[in-house]
């Protein structure tokens, strides 16, 4: 069944943790969400993108002045406006290096290190940041300048999970799963695997989606959660149609890991995820050889950057290594 909408693939997406959750699917999960991927149907033609802006520039760069200023001299006064947040959030999709990257994620982040955002900002932030319009904007569209900022929601997301828990569990459990389900989603959804892109930047896609996928493993989301998000990363990283070149694999060893090693149920589920990768992958270099070799080398890399990390789990560095074409 070919699904075309966006509405229609949250749904079906819905259902299948709705099911998992029960225990219905234990076994299948990784193979339905393959599934599903596959089954998604995209625009041949873009339209028309209006980079994520709001407000005046002027105003935007005086409250990233500010903020940078005080962030270098550790004013202990440090703080965001409710509004100056939500001009920052706004302006996610500005296609300035500089201002985006450098600007908007290194003033959030600075100030989250150093506990300067208040509590109550970190669910309207979140709320913004996976709202449909905003995480996948053209996001079923043929690649597009929108990647940026919904790159930078995700980047963000992670950035304002790590505050809920630094701030002792804001969120309730409602509006975490609302997060994390979005984000779950966007793994399935997201083709555009881009990483520095010349003239404007990081989109860096899945390397995001791993920040997220660390802070999950740190979360208090239940078991069923947890695997279930996994399951929708290592989808949307197997399945990728672009070689990762920017530090993906990496970033993703190193996030699987971190759940894989909180206790062997999870270790023993990613070699789940792992026993469907090569049955669901081309198998013919003939046929179509990029596709083939792209998927392979986006594989070996990852398991190349797995078997490297420390307390690796016995079991892990077992499987893979009898994997074919390991």
């Amino acid at each position: 069944m070919v699904v075309t909408k966006i509405a229609d693939v949250k749904a079906r997406l819905n259902q299948r943790f709705k099911d998992f959750n029960q225990g219905l699917n234990f076994e299948t999960l990784p193979d339905q969400l393959t599934d599903l991927y596959q089954s998604i149907a995209y625009a041949q033609r873009r339209t028309k993108v209006v980079p994520l802006t709001e407000g005046s520039i002027d105003d935007f760069q005086a409250v990233l002045k500010r903020v940078g200023h005080a962030v270098n001299k550790n004013d202990p006064d440090l703080a965001l406006s409710d509004a100056e947040l939500m001009l920052l959030l706004h302006n996610i999709g500005l296609l300035d290096e500089n201002l985006r990257d450098r600007g908007i994620f290194f003033t959030i982040s600075g100030l989250m290190n150093r506990g300067a955002l208040k509590a109550e900002q970190i669910w309207p932030a979140l709320q913004f940041l996976t709202q449909d319009e905003v995480l996948f904007a053209h996001i079923m569209e043929p690649e597009n300048d929108a990647v940026f900022s919904r790159s930078m929601a995700v980047l963000l997301s992670s950035v304002f999970l790590v505050a809920d828990r630094a701030y002792g569990d804001v969120l309730t459990a409602e509006q975490y799963w609302f997060v994390i389900s979005q984000l779950a989603l966007y793994a399935l959804l997201e083709r555009d695997v881009r990483g520095f892109v010349p003239d404007y930047g990081w989109a860096h896609a899945f390397t995001h989606i791993g920040n997220v996928l660390t802070e999950v493993a740190e979360s208090r989301l239940t078991r069923a959660q947890k695997l279930f998000f996994l399951t929708c990363t290592m989808v949307g990283y197997q399945q990728a149609s672009l070689p990762f070149s920017f530090g993906e694999d990496q970033r993703m060893a190193t996030a699987t890991l971190a759940l894989a090693t909180k206790e062997k149920f999870y270790a023993d589920y990613l070699i789940r995820i792992f026993q469907v990768w090569p049955k669901r992958a081309p198998v013919n270099p003939q046929g179509n050889g990029y596709d083939f070799w792209t998927k392979w080398y986006n594989r070996n890399h990852y398991f190349v950057n797995l078997m490297v990390l420390p307390d690796i789990p016995e079991a892990l560095v077992d499987f893979i290594k009898k994997m074919p074409n390991y």
